[in-house]
């Protein structure tokens, strides 16, 4: 049915008439089909306004990836002013850079609206915004961290429904080097996170803050184990972490070996067989066989066991926190135990909105992926010391099989309970997984990223 109303949305008459009657068509989101490139920007025309020491940084990068450029003056009350000329020749633009780290003082906040109120008719259709901005350190500093936050939040909600993406950048208080923004500046600036806003990244110091690897190529012989594999999101991260390079071990339940046999013909990887919850000694035992060490861990498995409280059996709250947390846990311990993470290794750990805002009928599910999310913050700063990361997925509603399931009225509401209008695909939460996964991500640790094309769950 999504597809239906994506369809009628092509049809300007067809539109309008859905509109008369209450129904916004959504957008048509450009999302890219081809593994990581040198280009990663090429074919987008992009306005930076910075001041000139990021500039300069931000400049010769933006042109590597091949980046047409605009430059407008980072003054505070007059941004434009400088390249008024440029802006009413480029119309419209696919991508904006806004840095907002020189912010100090409260007033200085005026220019988010002097800024993006004059670019009424220039942001095209899946236009991405980024705001670049420095965590403050005093209370005042704190102030304007939160109203570069919730604006940035409102202005995703606004822009939404034209595809157009709206996320924040927070370099801490104590990064020295900006170089480290750059792959991930690149890779929000591109189609590969269409269904990605309304986020605030905080970067964390980091041993490499200094060096700016390149996407492509990054992953290239990468040892990954990803559970959950035969299907749904976790078929699509297998896929694409083989797209990049990585040699792929899918785990799933022994049921699920056909498809399992399938995804390694398609990403020439290989395939475990177990069930999470039970005997994890002889799973690491049988992946210690395959891979001496991992570079990447995915936990993706999970269940649900939707009732309410007083209607749930116990057996369904031990089936969904055993396999959705304790899991996570006990098979990260025994792979870090082992010392089977390669130094600059990389956990994701798939949670969930609902884990950051509950639901009705979701206790058990609500619990366990808010522990994940718990779990990968706790465990980022001692991953820290050997260069490696931990970070937690939240999807919002995304278009599975197992979606698929839920009544026609339900799933509806559901894709609309986000700024895009719409639910995501396996391939979104694929491709951030595939991003944190890979050396460009350094400078992100201890956080939740969400893809959920804004959803209100948790906002």
């Amino acid at each position: 049915m999504q597809e239906t109303f994506m369809e009628i949305g092509r049809s300007p008459l067809a539109a309008s008439m859905l509109r008369r009657i209450g129904i916004k068509p959504p957008p048509q989101l450009i999302r890219s089909h081809r593994p990581w490139s040198d280009d990663l920007l090429s074919g987008k025309h992009i306005l930076v306004s910075a001041d000139p020491a990021l500039r300069t940084l931000l400049l010769p990068f933006l042109k590597q990836q091949k980046a047409t450029i605009t430059t407008a003056s980072a003054a505070p009350l007059a941004p434009l002013n400088a390249s008024s000329e440029a802006l009413n020749v480029a119309k419209v633009f696919q991508g904006t850079v806004f840095d907002a780290t020189g912010f100090t003082a409260l007033s200085d906040l005026k220019a988010l609206f002097s800024f993006f109120h004059k670019l009424k008719g220039q942001l095209g259709f899946n236009h991405r915004i980024v705001i670049l901005s420095k965590e403050g350190v005093s209370p005042e500093g704190k102030a304007i961290d939160h109203a570069i936050a919730s604006f940035a939040r409102s202005l995703s909600r606004e822009f939404g429904p034209k595809g157009i993406n709206v996320n924040v950048l927070q370099r801490s208080a104590s990064q020295n080097h900006a170089a480290c923004l750059l792959p991930i500046l690149g890779f929000f600036l591109s189609d590969f996170c269409a269904f990605i806003t309304g986020q605030i990244i905080p970067l964390s110091e980091s041993d490499q803050a200094a060096a700016t690897p390149n996407l492509a190529g990054s992953l290239a012989g990468k040892r990954a184990l990803v559970t959950g594999a035969a299907q749904g999101i976790g078929y699509s991260i297998c896929r694409r972490l083989a797209e990049e390079g990585a040699h792929v071990i899918g785990l799933d339940r022994p049921e699920c070996e056909a498809a399992l046999k399938d995804l390694c013909k398609e990403t020439d990887g290989e395939y475990l067989l177990a069930t999470l919850g039970k005997d994890h000694d002889q799973l690491i035992a049988k992946l210690a066989s395959k891979a001496a060490s991992l570079d990447i861990l995915v936990h993706n498995a999970g269940v649900t066991r939707d009732r309410t409280l007083f209607g749930m059996k116990e057996k369904e709250w031990d089936d969904v926190l055993g396999i959705n947390l304790e899991a996570v846990v006990d098979i990260t311990t025994r792979v870090l135990y082992r010392g089977m993470l390669a130094k600059g290794g990389r956990i994701i750990s798939m949670a969930s909105v609902v884990g950051i805002s509950g639901n009705f009928g979701q206790t058990n599910y609500a619990a366990s992926k808010a522990g994940v999310i718990g779990y990968m913050q706790g465990l980022a700063g001692h991953l820290a010391r050997e260069g490696a990361t931990a970070n937690a997925v939240a999807p919002g509603f995304i278009e599975t099989g197992m979606t698929a399931n839920i009544p026609f009225v339900t799933k509806q509401i559901a894709r609309r309970m986000s700024a895009m209008v719409q639910g995501g695909l396996p391939d979104d939460v694929a491709e951030m997984v595939c991003f944190l996964a890979s050396p460009c991500s350094h400078a992100i640790n201890g956080q939740v990223l969400r893809v959920c094309g804004g959803s209100f769950l948790g906002a």
